[in-house]
């Protein structure tokens, strides 16, 4: 009798151990199997093609519009609402990269290093993370940039932490 038990208890064991693999794989299952990108027919066309501001000349060659001047985001940065928060960030042309700190709202402090691109007034970037309880995390922000080069705000996606948004004031 004590046999018939303890095998009940194992199926019963196997039996969620599957059901929790599943749950998983169904949530992730966007991440496990990716729609794949379907490109465009190329476009053929005889005409001359136009600017990417759309003014063709008469000679058939297009008017290309000036490159817009990179915003310089260099400097000292902190964050509004967490003013002990704050980032170094060591620009050259488009590219910059930074080191940030500070403390998470959990009172976790943290330190964190990456890179990333300006573009007019848009911004992306990648880090890593470590935190003083051990753990460490990686992510990516996008967002933009004030047209004075003073203020940051971006939407970031990490593995541990989620999506969280990302503001930043120039000292």
């Amino acid at each position: 009798m004590a046999e018939s038990g303890s095998n009940a208890t194992i199926i019963a064991t196997i039996i969620t151990v599957i059901g929790s693999v599943a749950v998983a794989v169904i949530s992730n299952w966007d991440k496990i199997f990716p729609k794949p990108q379907v490109s465009p027919p190329p476009v053929t066309s005889a005409a001359p093609q136009p600017a990417p501001n759309g003014i063709p000349l008469a000679n058939g060659n297009s008017e290309v519009p000036p490159t817009p001047a990179v915003i310089d985001i260099s400097g000292t940065w902190y964050n509004p609402s967490a003013p002990a928060n704050g980032s170094r960030i060591v620009q050259q042309n488009s590219g910059f990269q930074f080191s940030s700190w500070g403390m998470l709202p959990q009172g976790i402090g943290y330190e964190s290093k990456g890179s990333g691109t300006v573009v007019a007034q848009n911004i992306s970037y990648n880090y890593f993370a470590q935190y003083q309880n051990g753990w460490t995390s990686q992510g990516n922000c996008s967002g933009t940039v004030s047209s004075d080069g003073r203020q940051i705000t971006a939407t970031c996606s990490d593995n541990v932490l989620g999506t969280f948004v990302s503001a930043g004031i120039k000292q």
